[in-house]
């Protein structure tokens, strides 16, 4: 984002690729050139924060990098690189690119990142999952075609590659210092009388990684949710 063409040329591209980009508003206005399109998306003076307005228009200002289709007629399209000077027009495959999301909700860019040796804990379809890591990163993410999400990436050691989730609803994720290793299994039963383990909660709970929390407190282990 807010790159100039002369960088998708100078890695290689003739023009920005499609897939990179998602469609994010669709409409006709009065104008017919990028300046005047230019102009107004980016609010200049009162009567064009009012046109979009009432156009529904709720996203950020026209910017470097974005890109505008003009449609001078049915099936014909140019398309145009807002640039650090003007517009260049260029060859884009509107057919490759993402869909619109539709839970975008103009939530700003989001990531948390760690860099320093602990553990990591969070919820996924399978309950608990506690690794050891060196790095980890919470990002805002597209989750799918039309959908945003949440990406968790962690590494635990230098020499393997990241490991990836990914997530619908941002995940409580819980990091906290490698000073006494692993919380203990006994962590998560009930001490019955019996040699049967019966767990504390259900597999899928929340109150399983509360558990961790209040393992740490009581351990004096530093540890954050991301």
């Amino acid at each position: 984002m807010f790159m100039p063409l002369s960088y998708f040329q100078k890695a290689g591209y003739p023009s920005p690729p499609a897939e990179i980009y998602e469609s994010v508003f669709c409409g006709e206005t009065e104008v017919a050139t990028p300046e005047e399109i230019y102009r107004i998306f980016n609010r200049k003076d009162e009567a064009d924060a009012c046109y979009l307005e009432k156009i529904g228009f709720t996203g950020h200002s026209m910017s470097v990098s974005d890109i505008l289709e003009i449609q001078h007629s049915p099936g014909e399209s140019r398309f145009y690189f807002c640039d650090t000077f003007g517009f260049s027009q260029i060859a884009f495959q509107k057919e490759n690119a993402m869909l619109p999301v539709q839970n975008h909700d103009y939530i700003p860019y989001e990531q948390v990142s760690r860099s320093k040796p602990g553990y990591l804990a969070y919820m996924d379809n399978e309950g608990i999952s506690i690794h050891p890591c060196i790095q980890v990163q919470l990002q805002r993410c597209k989750y799918s075609q039309c959908q945003l999400g949440y990406r968790l990436r962690y590494r635990d050691k230098e020499e393997i590659p990241a490991r990836q989730r990914e997530f619908l609803e941002r995940p409580a994720v819980l990091f906290f210092e490698d000073t006494h290793g692993l919380p203990p299994k006994a962590l998560w039963y009930k001490t019955p009388a019996s040699p049967v383990r019966i767990s504390r909660h259900p597999a899928h709970s929340p109150l399983n990684l509360k558990l961790v929390e209040e393992w740490c407190q009581s351990q004096n282990v530093t540890y954050e949710y991301l």
